[in-house]
């Protein structure tokens, strides 16, 4: 995204401030490092890349002196949202090791 919106007038130009918008998708690799289900992780990064891509579209294309307040987004909403989709996966998994269900891993 950060390379497609430079040809904007509007365009967030800064390289190193845009690698805070890989802070919430640090916060991602940690919750699959510590169990998160791919199939949680693959919605979860969605969510967080379709909120990224709207942030850069509605700075890069906006005059306003306020259009970089989009980028709040990706932390506050992925972040939430992230961290229900987490929760939900967590409390499946629990409850399906708590009745003797097969989780499929890796090796199985």
């Amino acid at each position: 995204m950060y390379w497609w919106q430079l040809r904007y007038k509007y365009a967030f130009h800064d390289p190193v401030a845009n690698l805070y918008l890989a802070i919430p998708f640090a916060g991602l690799a940690v919750m699959v490092a510590v169990g998160m289900g791919p199939t949680a992780a693959v919605v979860s990064w969605l969510v967080l890349a379709g909120l990224t891509g709207l942030a850069y579209v509605g700075a890069a294309t906006s005059s306003s002196s306020t259009a970089a307040i989009v980028f709040v987004a990706p932390f506050l909403w992925g972040g939430l949202l992230v961290s229900v989709i987490f929760a939900i996966d967590h409390t499946v998994r629990r409850r399906r090791r708590k009745r003797g269900g097969h989780v499929p891993s890796a090796s199985s």
